[in-house]
């Protein structure tokens, strides 16, 4: 299952690829475990998602012909882990 940072729709290139076209360089990218709670009981409740993810604070998880929508919870930490929680806030619907 894909994940996605909702960024507030700005667009972007291929995947390393600037707007121009050429090649951008790719950087190392570090991960982090997040715990989900709420939403829907079919989701997974631990995810991996890279620290720019995490640090951003939402997460969108593409589900059933729409997203289910997560941020973070500064005042928590998962129990044992030191994951960071993520709690559902909303679903949305793709356009069609």
């Amino acid at each position: 299952m894909s994940v996605s940072i909702d960024r507030g729709g700005q667009e972007r290139g291929a995947e390393g690829q600037g707007h121009s076209g050429f090649a951008t360089p790719q950087l190392d990218r570090t991960y982090v475990d997040v715990v989900l709670e709420g939403g829907p009981a079919d989701i997974s409740r631990t995810f991996r998602v890279d620290d720019a993810t995490a640090a951003y604070g939402k997460i969108k998880i593409p589900r059933h012909n729409g997203y289910e929508h997560f941020e973070r919870q500064a005042e928590s930490i998962s129990d044992d882990s030191g994951a960071a929680v993520f709690r559902w806030t909303t679903r949305t619907r793709i356009a069609e």
